[in-house]
């Protein structure tokens, strides 16, 4: 739990690069730091599912990256053809991914659904605070997804549920697991800085600081030891080196699109789009290699 160390003073950190800048200037860099640690988090996929899949190991690379790229394109039909299912299984898999990449070393021997229950409950209550303290930003971004006007003032009740759901499961994990009694507090100090950064910042921004500090940058640790044993300087540029092709194509993918909409606000809708459509594929693969047998 080292690393989320440094995530909590980097978060507590960008609360400072949040006040001194204007919100045009946060608001692109939270942007930035997305598209590069947050796209480049799920740009190895292809090299883990070669390791992870054992039935894909004799498989042309072609195969495999059409049969990931056909995940990917699936994903992005359901936005454009329905749009509010396809963002509704989007907050739900993203939600577990977040609890999972988050727990699954803490509740690693804890009871099997018990764990799934956790990691799924925990995502939507970083969900939940997120949309919570930026209401108006999240309908306007649902709106330009969907083409539909989704009401949130009842978000209070849903972040609601699922702290209360939290604290119920979290009881139970307190008598069934000796690593989470141990964690239990510094989690608790977590859920407050990440209150804190999403109270004080813009959406765009507390987004940013949750998916690279919290998810995205705990995930490449996770996926540089699994891939090569240890994280060092030398593996993590090998991590890179193998990375940057599939990072690059998504980046200039995304580029393209952000030429053809030239509107901010519609940009919002196609970034998260994009993210949703390449998180399908992701979760199974990161679900794989968490659960992976030697």
């Amino acid at each position: 739990m080292k690393l989320y160390n440094y995530s909590v003073v980097l978060s507590l950190l960008s609360l400072l690069i949040n006040h001194y800048l204007p919100s045009e200037s946060m608001y692109l860099l939270g942007f930035l730091i997305i598209l590069t640690f947050g796209v480049l988090h799920g740009a190895n996929d292809i090299v883990i599912i070669n390791k992870s899949f054992k039935q894909l190991k004799n498989k042309k690379l072609v195969f495999v990256i059409s049969f990931y790229l056909t995940i990917v394109l699936v994903s992005a039909t359901l936005f454009v053809f329905v749009p509010v299912l396809a963002l509704l299984l989007f907050v739900i898999i993203s939600a577990y991914h977040f609890g999972e990449q988050h727990w699954n070393s803490i509740l690693v021997y804890s009871n099997r659904y018990i764990k799934v229950l956790f990691e799924l409950i925990y995502g939507c209550f970083i969900f939940c605070l997120i949309f919570y303290f930026h209401l108006e930003e999240v309908e306007r971004i649902i709106e330009s997804i969907c083409n539909y006007y989704i009401d949130l003032s009842r978000m209070w009740l849903l972040l609601t549920i699922s702290g209360v759901l939290m604290v119920i499961l979290s009881l139970y994990l307190l008598t069934n697991n000796k690593l989470f009694k141990i964690q239990l507090s510094e989690q608790m100090l977590y859920i407050l800085v990440l209150a804190i950064v999403f109270k004080v910042s813009g959406l765009i921004w507390s987004f940013a600081v949750y998916f690279v500090l919290w998810h995205s940058i705990p995930s490449l640790n996770d996926q540089i030891t699994y891939l090569y044993g240890k994280v060092n300087r030398d593996t993590i540029t090998e991590y890179i080196k193998k990375a940057f092709v599939y990072w690059l194509a998504s980046i200039i993918g995304l580029m393209a699109l952000l030429f053809l909409f030239k509107d901010y606000k519609v940009f919002e809708a196609l970034l998260f789009s994009f993210i949703a459509a390449i998180t399908f594929p992701h979760v199974i693969v990161i679900y794989k290699m968490f659960n992976v047998k030697d």
